[in-house]
């Protein structure tokens, strides 16, 4: 409960943060047109008011006993945050997002999917590593083929090798 009014009180701070960061940084634009910098101020506005709302809410619909309990419970809630299983899931997706450039996207999805699929609780190992490999080639065609983007290859010397001879294989549209 702690943590809800802490992070939203946060989520405040970097916003206002941010807002004042794009009006001193990107130049301004003519006074009748939106220039680039009013569009993500405007996000940022939207995104404020409904912090704000949010907290608002925490306020009317928990009572002040309870607001304090929360915060007396505020560490041992974080040490179980930390063991459970949403926190490892955030944790898979920043090492896969570290991965990604260097190891390359195929190798990258493959391990995240196969990691991420034992975290939710797939035992069956060979279907697992089925469906890993099927949804990593129906998103690298997704991407690369259909949408043309370019996915990182990586850098070690033969994960790279493979990814150019994948590509080799896929034709383009």
């Amino acid at each position: 409960m702690a943590l809800e009014l802490i992070v939203n009180l946060l989520l405040i701070a970097g916003g206002i943060f941010c807002f004042v960061n794009v009006s001193t940084t990107m130049p301004h634009s003519a006074v009748n047109e939106l220039g680039a910098e009013q569009w993500p101020q405007a996000i940022l506005v939207l995104m404020l008011i409904a912090l704000a709302f949010n907290v608002i809410r925490f306020f009317k619909i928990n009572k002040k006993e309870d607001i304090k309990a929360g915060f007396q419970d505020f560490f041992p809630a974080i040490g179980r945050f930390v063991k459970s299983k949403l926190f490892l899931g955030m944790v898979l997706v920043v090492v896969m997002a570290l991965m990604y450039e260097p190891v390359g996207f195929m190798l990258t999805c493959l391990l995240f999917l196969f990691a991420y699929g034992l975290l939710l609780g797939q035992r069956n190992i060979p279907m697992l590593i089925l469906s890993s490999v099927i949804i990593t080639i129906i998103l690298y065609i997704g991407f690369a083929v259909f949408l043309g983007v370019l996915l990182p290859r990586g850098q070690i010397l033969p994960l790279r090798n493979f990814a150019l001879f994948v590509e080799s294989l896929v034709p383009r549209f």
